[in-house]
């Protein structure tokens, strides 16, 4: 049975060499860092065909032989950290990775526990298990018989009306609001990685460590246009439910008006998305308005919580009216046995506090033991006895404190006033005496050593007319050694300072080749980035900032622009299908044609694209569908 049974699908194709149901060639070439098609995992697991790839790892359609039924295979293997020895199998750390490596290998089987622990919850792609071996971990994952959100869009041809659409995606945001509620972040929600069974049912896969659904990390990202939240792009902006908020919003979005939103990279705060009620007339006011502020590029206005998405496009109350049962009343026992009912809620009361006070005198907790109950009589009197106490104090106080503040006054005056006055006396005495020197003659400290203004004085001219003759003799040598030292180390100065350049926004061929430069610096081979900021060929980046005092012979690392990662495509408006393509494959974009019943075009003229405002990304790999319209 193994040995009949085909690679690419795992269903049993007898003798064909080519399968009757995928079309797999036995035999096909396969990349060499990825495991060869009939390896086996743990005895148990037979390997197939690469169904996808990412930063992560490698995704292999395979065979549980135990079970007798297809599986997913899911390789921890990422590429920047570790490459495949060779014998094939095994996975080897890079030198110096071992440590991110293992931190993300960690995340992966973190992960995995989660999801083997959520295996009731049906919206989502169950784990069944994972292996460790070949160094590396593999896990084992339902097979799920669907398509792709985005196939099953382009099937359907035409956009969802919203009752079909809440009835396929609101149980998939039901139940991702579990997995937050278990610390499960997707960041990798798309149409690419969200299906739709045979039964109409959705499935979400595609779960990933965080490392590889953000920009600037360890890994090599792998987001995903439209879908894919701002702060994803970013290295500073935190993750949260709400970044998976974006992503559904945008699956919203491109089911009820047929076109995915723009990537949030491109997008701008000033222009507004078209409302989907705008394009589809069956999504009501409500739900439109909902979608939109789901998709806000400013996470602190957008939909915090799958729960608080969920009410929103349902209508429901977004804060729920929580009744609190009220608590049984407590029974007290009196010397009487008469039950005295203490209330459940206590309210704040706006009475007097003499009333709060009898109130008191007369209910007791129930726990506290049976005491001899006050007549009013008496609770009067040692009220009255009280506000006596009160009014003495309040007497004493007022006494008092007259007699407290004229003390204090007198105490501040004798202490400083008298000092100012001294102090006063002797600045006219001697004018040139800085105060510092009257607070250590005034107070002088024996332990420490200081001495007092007269000693210290007498002292210092007694070493003035020792040292008389010999400084006059000396001054004109001493200046003259002095001057022309400084004028030695000011030339030594500036002839070795040497501030670094700012080449940030000069051209590179310009700075490299510049002789000006060409003895001071030691320029590396350049980092090269796309960007959006700096046109191709212009330096970006330093490793040195800019100012700071360096040496001839530095050496510095620069990032230089490759220019924007997008393309923009030519308008596909009155273009047949050949001239088209052959637009594109002048640019190097790679496409394919996909055939579509369009009664408003003629048969075989462009009708569409499957990027948003015909701008291709260079980064993201992708293969640009083309639509064209067919009788």
């Amino acid at each position: 049975m193994r040995e009949t049974l085909c690679m690419g699908c795992m269903r049993d194709k007898g003798e064909a060499v080519v399968c009757p149901y995928c079309g797999y060639e036995e035999g096909t070439p396969q990349y060499a860092a990825y495991l060869p098609p009939r390896t086996m995992i743990d005895s148990r697991y037979l390997v197939g065909r690469v169904l996808s790839y990412n930063g992560e790892g490698v995704l292999y359609i395979g065979y549980d032989c135990m079970r007798g039924e297809r599986v997913d295979i899911r390789e921890f293997f990422p590429d920047t950290l570790a490459v495949r020895d060779a014998d094939g199998r095994t996975v080897r750390v890079l030198d110096g990775r071992q440590i991110p490596f293992k931190a993300n290998m960690s995340d992966y089987t973190e992960i995995l526990g989660k999801l083997i622990r959520m295996r009731t919850l049906s919206c989502v792609v169950q784990v069944l298990g994972w292996v460790e071996a070949n160094n590396t971990v593999y896990a084992v994952l339902e097979h799920v018989e669907g398509l792709p959100l985005r196939e099953y869009l382009l099937r359907k041809g035409a956009m969802l009306s919203w009752q079909e659409t809440s009835d396929l995606l609101l149980p998939a945001i039901r139940t991702l609001s579990l997995l937050h509620q278990d610390g499960i972040l997707h960041r990798g929600l798309s149409a690419d990685t969200v299906f739709v069974t045979a039964q109409n049912t959705v499935k979400i896969g595609g779960f990933a460590v965080s490392a590889v659904r953000a920009a600037r990390t360890e890994l090599a990202a792998e987001l995903f246009p439209g879908y894919s939240a701002p702060e994803q792009y970013s290295s500073v902006n935190p993750h949260g439910p709400w970044t998976d908020v974006y992503a559904v919003c945008a699956l919203l979005y491109a089911c009820l008006t047929g076109q995915r939103p723009p990537e949030a990279l491109i997008r701008s705060a000033d222009k507004e998305l078209m409302p989907p009620r705008e394009r589809n007339e069956t999504v009501p006011a409500y739900v439109s308005d909902a979608i939109l502020q789901g998709l806000e590029l400013d996470a602190r206005k957008r939909i915090q919580t799958m729960d608080q998405l969920a009410d929103a496009i349902t209508g429901a109350p977004s804060q729920p009216i929580v009744v609190v049962p009220a608590a049984e009343p407590a029974v007290a026992e009196t010397e009487t046995e008469e039950p005295i009912q203490i209330p459940p809620v206590r309210r704040p009361s706006f009475k007097k506090k003499e009333e709060k006070e009898e109130k008191t005198a007369y209910y007791r907790p129930a726990s506290s033991p049976a005491t001899h109950t006050l007549t009013p009589e008496e609770a009067e009197g040692r009220e009255a006895e009280r506000r006596r106490s009160r009014k003495l104090v309040l007497n004493s106080m007022l006494i008092a404190l007259p007699i407290l503040l004229l003390a204090l006054i007198i105490s501040f005056w004798l202490l400083f006033g008298g000092r100012d006055s001294g102090r006063q006396e002797e600045e006219s005495s001697e004018p040139s005496l800085a105060s510092e020197e009257w607070l250590v003659s005034s107070y002088p400290d024996e332990e420490s050593g200081v001495q007092s203004r007269d000693e210290s004085s007498r002292e210092e001219s007694s070493r003035e007319e020792s040292s008389e003759p010999s400084r006059e003799e000396s001054s004109g040598e001493e200046s003259s050694a002095a001057e022309s030292s400084r004028a030695e180390s000011s030339a030594e100065s500036s002839e070795a300072a040497i501030f670094m350049e700012n080449f940030v926004g000069q051209k590179y061929a310009d700075v490299v080749a510049s002789a000006e430069y060409k003895d001071v610096y030691i320029f590396a081979t350049p980092t090269y980035e796309y960007s959006e900021d700096y046109e191709e060929g212009v330096v970006m980046d330093q490793d040195i900032t800019p100012g700071l005092e360096i040496t001839a012979g530095t050496r510095v690392n620069l990032t230089v622009s490759r220019g924007s990662r997008y393309i923009r495509l030519p308008s596909y408006e009155k273009q047949t299908e050949q001239a088209y393509t052959a637009r594109l494959a002048s640019l190097g974009v790679p496409y394919v044609v996909v055939y579509r019943e369009d009664d408003n075009y003629p048969s075989g003229y462009v009708v569409g694209l499957s990027v948003s405002d015909n701008l291709y990304d260079i980064t993201s790999g992708a293969t640009v569908e083309v639509y064209v319209s067919q009788e």
